[in-house]
């Protein structure tokens, strides 16, 4: 079995306001209540949302609990509490939030506001024409403090257009591209640029929060650009220069002298009989080179050993051979 709340017991007066919590003002109840309660405000949303969908020709539902739950956009919700023997109904919906939008005047001038937006706005058929809107659009305008000028409208039909000309005097809408609608007098309102929630706009607007904090001289700074400072001017970055004074005579410090060479030592000298062998040292190349005779030969052999060597072992030009530089031993 499905269990259902009446609307008189989640909705206290005619109007009410809703945020993300989807909890009215003045609902009390213990854990198990709420989530009844927000499930039966679930289904009477959504299915708001899908009419309202319907009516204005959308493609897609653009009023629903998700959406509300994931945004901070605030819902309206109007009841008539004599409807369905005395349970209530809820018969209409208004909803608003602030949108950062890019707009064009009849100047073509571009300006960067954020102001609140009209996003939603549905009354069942059977009760329009009433006076139903018209106390639900008052009641916004109470609560919020503004006048219908300085809203912005998210895809104005043609009975919304009706109706703000019927009851606010609104003559024109002048459209965007991006599918928002805003008055002529709407501009009359910006100042500067500003959005809806007095926060400067981005373009011409001066350094707020950490950009505006005092920046420390950086030395690399100041070496390209020749001793000058973060955020000042060339001509007072040469203006504040002074040429420097020279010091005194009597301050003027004394020349520091050059400190004297250091004396490398020379090599350590070396013992009599080392030096006597390093002088009588000759190199090979002062060597005299002479041919060997046959008969030396014969008498000793490069081995050291007596025995006479063969003819065979010199060659032509009467040097030893290496094939036959060998004692009988090898």
């Amino acid at each position: 079995m499905e269990w259902t709340m009446p609307v008189n017991e989640m909705l206290q007066d005619e109007i009410t306001k809703l945020n993300y919590s989807l909890i009215p003002p003045g609902f009390k109840g213990d854990v198990r209540t709420v989530r009844l309660m927000q499930e039966c405000l679930k289904k009477i949303i959504d299915n708001l949302g899908e009419r309202s969908a319907k009516a204005q020709g959308l493609s897609k539902v653009i009023t629903s609990t998700d959406r509300l739950r994931n945004s901070d956009h605030t819902l309206y919700l109007m009841k008539e509490a004599r409807a369905k023997g005395g349970d209530g109904e809820v018969i209409g919906l208004l909803k608003v939030g602030y949108k950062h939008l890019y707009l064009f005047d009849d100047n073509c001038k571009s300006w960067e506001v954020e102001p609140l937006c009209i996003l939603d706005f549905y009354v069942l058929e059977d009760r329009q024409r009433h006076g139903c809107g018209k106390r639900l659009f008052d009641h916004m305008l109470m609560d919020q403090g503004k006048r219908p000028d300085e809203f912005a409208i998210d895809g104005p039909s043609s009975r919304l257009e009706s109706f703000l000309k019927k009851h606010f005097g609104t003559e024109r809408l002048i459209r965007q591209t991006n599918n928002f609608a805003v008055t002529a007098k709407f501009f009359e309102n910006v100042k500067e640029n500003k959005s809806g929630r007095s926060t400067p706009s981005v373009a011409g607007s001066q350094s707020i929060g950490r950009y505006a904090a005092p920046k420390p001289n950086s030395a690399i700074a100041s070496v390209i650009h020749g001793g000058q400072k973060i955020g000042d001017s060339p001509e007072s970055a040469t203006s504040d220069k002074t040429p420097s004074e020279p010091l005194p005579s009597t301050q003027m410090p004394e020349p520091i002298p050059d400190p004297e060479p250091i004396p490398v030592p020379g090599p350590a000298p070396l013992p009599n009989d080392v030096e006597e062998n390093h002088k009588n040292h000759e190199r090979p190349s002062t060597l005299e080179v002479r041919r060997v005779s046959q008969t030396e030969a014969e008498e000793v052999s490069p081995a050291g050993s007596t025995a006479s060597r063969r003819l065979s072992s010199l060659t032509d030009r009467g040097y030893f051979d290496v094939k036959f530089y060998h004692n009988k031993l090898w």
